[in-house]
């Protein structure tokens, strides 16, 4: 990405923070909806988008075409195995397609269920070319019979293992690699021991990783869930240890739902959620790192993110960084819902992003209007799966931003929406 300028307007946005805005010349802004369920289907119909650009596998280097996926959540009934959608955009993510499909082809044949997350590779790692695009994510069995599952119904689940594929054809195609890690059974209770959420990256060697969130320490050493990784030298075809990241061994603290961003001085901040008694319920915390392997102290909890007068993002974070608002450019971080010191809804919650210039994430961050707006689970009276994963992508110019996440689509559903608006950053990053 390279620099854009400042503009010297200022836009304001109804939670009363700079923002977005269309400038002449400009695209206008849109919001709209990547895929909504059929009636019928099975809660909460559609969840945890993710998103990334292609542009590393063509020759001149420009924009290339955008793909996203989600969880979506078919019936089980007669035998259905869950997949993972992809969608594709050539216009910059105002308008998508359907594309292609990631099928369990592992030979286990579980279901690629929960968690997908993509990554294209911006450099040969093993045997992948650069413009590889990646994908991760949990697959789960159910357990029961075909025929004792009800129409409507997900049935009940196995294990959980986060299965790695790839694709050299620009995601139009798909090919099992590897097993990461494998977990217990897939429902968040104290003996289950699942793993979660998978984020792939590359660290400063140039070795791929693979962030996620294990429950499996608990019964051993007093940790309810944390933070870590495994690196793989051979481009995914084999794993190393576990390390962790952010790993509080008191047996109530939970870090989960990491997501990881290299930045332009050669480092790499990690955000993540913080459930427990402590943190209220999900607030977001951050950890830099100078090699994408190095975290610090995994019992230290990271750094909370908080503007000026202490309203903070709970659950459900993502962390991206672009080259808009000075020499440094800035950070963004999305949340699933904005709350304040008392985790009641703040001003801004589910309207906007929080920005900072600051690499290593200190000082107080500002809130930016956000590209997306969407009702949130306090304001739906409870809706958990609204806003559940919240990704961001800045245009390869830096010049707008691209926010997902999965919204009301009637009482009991969730669609995954978007928006995309032009973005224009002070030289502080506001």
């Amino acid at each position: 990405m390279t620099a854009i300028a400042a503009t010297s307007g200022v836009a304001f946005g109804a939670a009363g923070c700079l923002g977005f805005r269309s400038d002449g010349g400009k695209p206008a802004a849109v919001e709209d909806t990547l895929y909504s369920p059929p009636e019928g289907e099975p809660t909460p119909g559609s969840m945890y988008p993710r998103v990334t650009r292609l542009e590393h596998g063509s020759s001149d280097g420009t924009q290339g075409p955008l793909l996203a996926t989600f969880e979506f959540y078919p019936s089980m009934s007669g035998g259905s195995v869950p997949y993972f959608p992809v969608y594709r955009s050539t216009d910059g993510g105002r308008t998508w397609s359907e594309y292609s499909e990631i099928h369990d082809t592992s030979g286990k044949d579980w279901g690629l269920r929960y968690q997908p997350t993509l990554f294209e590779l911006p450099q040969s790692v093993g045997p992948w070319s650069a413009g590889t695009v990646l994908a991760a994510g949990n697959a789960i069995p159910i357990l029961d019979a075909p025929e004792e599952v009800p129409e409507g119904a997900i049935g009940e689940l196995g294990e959980t293992s986060i299965d790695l594929y790839a694709s050299t054809d620009g995601g139009e195609s798909w090919e099992y690699v590897s097993t990461v890690v494998t977990g217990g059974t897939a429902v968040p209770h104290e003996g289950n021991n699942p793993v979660w959420e998978p984020e792939l990256g590359l660290d400063a060697d140039g070795n791929l990783v693979c962030y996620f969130a294990d429950e499996r320490m608990g019964t051993d050493d007093d940790y309810n869930q944390l933070v870590a990784y495994k690196a793989s030298d051979d481009g995914g075809q084999t794993w190393g240890d576990e390390q962790f990241v952010a790993a509080i061994p008191n047996g109530t603290t939970r870090p989960g739902m990491p997501s990881v961003t290299s930045l332009p001085d050669d480092t790499y901040m990690i955000t993540y959620e913080v459930v427990g008694p402590e943190y209220l319920h999900g607030e977001v915390h951050v950890k830099t790192s100078p090699d994408g392997r190095d975290w610090g102290d995994p019992s230290d909890v990271g750094t909370l993110v908080s503007t000026a007068d202490g309203r903070r993002f709970v659950n459900g974070p993502h962390v991206t960084w672009t080259s808009a608002g000075g020499d440094d450019g800035t950070i963004l971080i999305s949340g699933k819902q904005l709350v304040d010191g008392n985790r009641e809804p703040a001003e801004g919650n589910g309207e906007v992003v929080l920005a900072n210039s600051n690499l290593d994430g200190s000082g107080d961050w500002e809130p930016v209007d956000a590209p997306l707006s969407f009702e949130t689970e306090s304001e739906l009276g409870g809706r958990t799966f609204v806003g559940w994963t919240t990704p961001l992508l800045p245009s390869r110019r830096g010049d707008e931003l691209l926010q997902m996440t999965s919204t009301a689509a009637d009482s009991e559903l969730c669609e995954i929406s978007y928006g995309v608006e032009s973005l224009n950053l002070d030289d502080d990053g506001t």
